[in-house]
């Protein structure tokens, strides 16, 4: 019995040995290879590697169609020396045939032959590859409450761009989504930093460590550090005012999270930070991210925010002093998308020696090295034969499940599930028959690309309930029709031959400051459609399709049953009609508190000290099934040292059908130096379990870990007190005291 572990212990020393030295190996001759590039490297050479050229600059027509300008290609690579490229569309075969020639000028052409780093926006699947899995946004994925769900999310994306070259995503977006105002708030994971932290750090590790893309290597890129979730205006790149102390505690975190993960590249804020705009802050930029969270990666612009330094934010009289400043605080890659006029503003900086030569160095070898990392000097080309594993039947399986996990069940007054049989269903709405709703924006274009683009095998809401149901039993009604007294008498003619009402509503794909809104409020016509549906007495479900929360206010107590599906892809629809009928079990939680009205929202971890009004609360959802909570206790109520104690619940499905619960564990402080948050989540577990099932969950505790807090340079407060926990309707409270 003795040789099995003498040989297991023998294996994990030789893997230990292998672990420890080899990387010390790699990375001498990776380093090797940069500095010899480095040393033979021009100035112009150099400069180049820093800037980001978008395709439309390469492109033919000037489109981000993938119609390759040879002249305008080899002006890019060979003469200007550029590194990177950014933001095409176009099919999987499109991609190889584009990717290989500007890869092969690059390799082939140049003096040096440095491969390119091919930059995309593929944040909810490879969503500019026309064959590709388009998975929900990340606030769909945020309500699983499941970091396995962001790992699967980041494993497809992977698979569907690595084989066509594209070799460097730019997600996740790991901004905390505080302020529901924010156009971009969809592209969060929700408002809690723990829920941010966790799904992005498993979105990054699956990304960068995917096997089944061998020999090729990806890179991310987290993003926008930071603050930029949370303006006050709550427009798009518009100032945010966030004390430092906001910042340690809400916003830092995720990308502290990152960085341990081992995450290549960070992109920018594109606003500014207490009066500093971001590209050009060393406080944010060197002392926060480069010394104390200890990010040796790439540094990334966003989009040609080095010019609206001057034309937006008015921080610097011209460009050249932009890029002077900009270089300052320590950027490394410029995304200048159309003009090389970034490359001749440096070349002039260096030789008028207002930025010492060694400054550009120190932003090429992390760029070099990210390129040497990435395996591209050995793999700098795309391949075809696997091109099936794009948009393949599993994945769409996949996405359909992930839909399901994430969507959220707010209110149900037993009008659900809707059993089948002979109901009779009048479906209406804004996206009732639309594939370019449920994808939204960032979808094969920047504003989500005409419903003709969308992916035909993609099933819309009607196809997916007549599929359900069957086809006689869904009644459409186009929502063109819908309007003035005509369209009312059509819609309550029909619903008089209907037994239930479903209406989605919400708002259309929109990006960025595209999306800016005064107001939270849904679109008059779309109130006017629930009103002529509660008026009928029939029982009305309401679908909510949006990059945010809308207020519902207006008729949340007035219909039968509400599912936020947020942005859900091309699984979506199938997904909705599984949960409709019951197929599929709801088991997803707000992972952001729904607003009740326009003018007063605050995130759940607000202070005591300030009132705040939701319609549903961050962590709300119902399932088909119930869940009851017992036994909240603490291996010890008197902790004297800074080691782990243990936490432990029962939870029990109490219902007749299995089911998923998220449990999530709450900590208060109740006295701080700094005033503490009324509750703050420190840990959550998604348990499946049959009916009449039970499972107790222990969850460890660090005192450093979940009873500190940062104060506003960042360093940690461990205060000696009395801390409550809570989970479920459960409480219990332990009291900190070190042993002096």
């Amino acid at each position: 019995m003795k040789y099995p572990s003498v040989y297991r212990l023998l294996r994990e020393l030789i893997l230990v040995h292998f672990l420890v030295c080899m990387p010390s190996s790699c990375s001498h001759e990776q380093d090797s290879r940069v500095e010899s590039l480095l040393v033979e490297m021009t100035l112009e050479e150099k400069i180049g590697q820093m800037m980001q050229i978008c395709f439309s600059t390469i492109t033919a027509d000037g489109t981000k169609k993938l119609n390759l300008d040879m002249e305008k290609a080899r002006e890019a690579v060979v003469e200007m020396h550029t590194g990177s490229f950014i933001s095409g569309s176009g099919q999987a075969e499109e991609w190889i045939d584009f990717v290989h020639e500007i890869q092969r000028i690059a390799v082939e052409e140049t003096r040096l032959g440095i491969p390119l780093l091919i930059g995309m926006d593929h944040i909810h699947g490879a969503n500019y590859v026309d064959e590709a899995t388009i998975l929900p946004h990340h606030i769909t994925l945020g309500c699983s409450f499941d970091p396995g769900i962001a790992a699967l999310a980041a494993r497809i994306t992977a698979i569907e761009m690595a084989d066509l070259g594209l070799n460097w995503n730019l997600a996740p977006v790991l901004d905390v989504g505080k302020n529901p105002y924010w156009p971009r708030f969809y592209e969060t994971f929700g408002e809690d930093p723990l829920v941010c932290t966790l799904m992005g750090t498993s979105f990054i590790e699956s990304f960068t460590g995917c096997d089944s893309i061998e020999p090729y290597r990806l890179a991310v890129c987290a993003k926008h550090f930071i603050g930029y979730s949370d303006p006050r205006s709550g427009w798009d790149r518009t100032p945010a005012l966030i004390p430092p102390q906001e910042l340690y505690e809400t916003f830092i975190p995720p990308f502290r999270g990152a960085v341990n993960a081992g995450v290549q590249s960070i992109m920018l804020n594109s606003g500014e930070v207490n009066g500093e705009p971001v590209h050009i802050s060393k406080w944010l930029q060197q002392q926060i991210l480069r010394q104390q969270l200890e990010f040796n990666g790439v540094i990334l612009t966003d989009i040609k925010d080095i010019s609206k330094l001057v034309e937006m934010h008015a921080a610097a009289a011209d460009l050249k002093e932009a890029t002077l400043m900009a270089l300052n605080a320590g950027f490394d890659v410029s995304m200048s998308c159309n003009s090389y006029e970034f490359a001749g503003i440096v070349r002039e900086l260096v030789e008028e020696g207002k930025v010492p030569e060694k400054r550009i160095d120190e932003s090429v070898r992390r760029i070099l090295q990210l390129k040497d990392d990435l395996g591209l000097f050995e793999n700098p080309y795309p391949r075809g034969d696997r091109i099936d594993r794009i948009g393949s039947g599993q994945h769409h399986r996949m996405a359909i499940d992930m839909a399901g996990q994430s969507m959220v069940l707010l209110k149900n007054d037993g009008v659900l599930p809707l059993e089948s049989g002979k109901k009779r269903i009048l479906l209406a709405g804004f996206a009732a028959h639309s594939r370019r709703m449920l994808n939204g924006a960032w979808t094969f274009e920047w504003l989500g690309a005409e419903e003709e683009r969308q992916p035909k095998r993609m099933a819309t809401l009607y196809d997916a309930l007549k599929g359900e149901y069957g086809q006689n039993h869904i009644v459409y009604m186009d929502s063109s029709a819908l309007s003035g007294y005509a369209g009312k008498s059509r819609f309550l003619k029909e619903a008089g031959t209907c037994d239930a009402i479903i209406l989605t509503i919400g708002e259309e794909p929109y990006s960025e400051f595209k999306g800016n809104i005064t107001n939270l409020s849904l679109p008059p016509g779309q109130l006017e459609l629930v009103r002529w549906a509660v008026s009928t007495g029939k029982p009305v479900i309401v679908l909510l399709i949006e990059g945010r929360p809308r207020l519902i206010q207006p008729f949340a107590d007035q219909v039968d049953a509400i599912i936020f599906a947020g942005l859900p892809g091309s699984g979506g629809a199938n997904a909705l009609a599984g949960i409709i009928s019951g197929r599929v079990n709801p088991s997803g939680k707000l992972s952001f508190s729904y607003p009740l009205a326009p003018a007063h929202h605050a995130p759940y971890y607000h202070k005591a000290s300030e009132e705040t009004c939701v319609l549903y609360p961050f962590g709300h959802g119902l399932s088909y099934t119930g869940f009851d909570y017992t036994g909240l206790t603490v291996s010890d109520t008197l902790i004297q040292d800074r080691s782990p104690f243990r936490i432990s619940i029962t939870v029990e499905n109490c219902g007749e059908r299995t089911g998923s619960e998220v449990v999530m564990l709450f900590i208060r402080d109740e006295v701080g130096r700094i005033t503490r948050p009324v509750k703050k989540l420190i840990a959550f577990n998604k348990v499946t379990l049959e009916a009449g099932e039970s499972q107790n969950l222990v969850f460890e505790i660090s005192p450093e870990g979940a009873l500190a807090y940062p104060d506003r340079q960042g360093n940690m407060i461990l205060e000696e007190g009395a801390f409550s926990f809570f989970c479920g309707d459960e409480a219990c409270r332990v009291r900190f005291q070190l042993n002096h």
